[in-house]
């Protein structure tokens, strides 16, 4: 599965934004705003973000925290951006085994990473892992939605029109892989549990779309 993901966000590198916001109605960078104000920013706050890709998290995080400490990473070095963030670190990794020593980081975030994700069990214990204590996970990701309505114009949509529409931008069959990933993934309750197992508490859910975007927060 690693190199299938590989493969597939090397393929749609530099389209990789536009589809991103174009798919979600423009509404991607609401929900990563909430996000930014679920982590504890301040003056050499250490922020890791997972899954980065071209940085669009981070660069929300950096406007409202200048002097935060941020360090990118993901497995496609492609999706990187370094001109546009020439004071942040990065590291080409897999997030299921993070160089990053333990207990040094403020938070851990993730946007639209986790479905990727082969031992999710492993990612959620390596963010608690290099979390200090009080340190915040927030994750954002796609779920299927439960609305039963709802439910079946997601899956209209989500698992027919955005590949339709992504393999023909991207002249690949990626959005087709991206579709099902969200079939494959765990519940957002299921999510939850994880989180609790890996010793987070105070762990928050907060759904969008109906339920099929969700937000998870816990502590350290």
């Amino acid at each position: 599965m690693e190199n299938n993901v590989l493969e597939v966000f090397s393929s749609i590198s530099d389209k990789y934004d536009f589809l991103d916001s174009m798919i979600s109605w423009g509404m991607d960078q609401r929900w990563r705003r909430a996000m930014v104000r679920k982590i504890p920013l301040g003056d050499g706050k250490m922020i890791l973000d997972c899954g980065a890709g071209t940085g669009k998290l981070s660069s929300l995080i950096l406007k409202r925290c200048k002097t935060c400490h941020i360090t990118m990473v993901d497995i496609n070095d492609r999706m990187f951006r370094k001109e546009k963030f020439p004071n942040v670190h990065f590291i080409t990794s897999t997030v299921e085994s993070i160089p990053v020593d333990d207990m040094t980081q403020d938070a851990v975030v993730s946007a639209f990473l986790t479905r990727n994700v082969p031992k999710l069990e492993r990612y959620i214990s390596e963010t608690y892992r290099v979390l200090k204590p009080g340190g915040v996970f927030v994750n954002l990701d796609i779920f299927r939605p439960v609305l039963p309505v709802y439910r079946e114009f997601f899956s209209l949509y989500f698992y027919h029109i955005v590949p339709f529409i992504g393999n023909r931008v991207t002249g690949s069959t990626s959005y087709t892989y991206l579709a099902q990933s969200v079939k494959r993934f765990v519940t957002t309750s299921m999510f939850s549990t994880m989180m609790g197992l890996a010793g987070f508490h105070d762990i928050e859910m907060k759904p969008f779309m109906f339920g099929s975007v969700c937000m998870h927060a816990g502590i350290k």
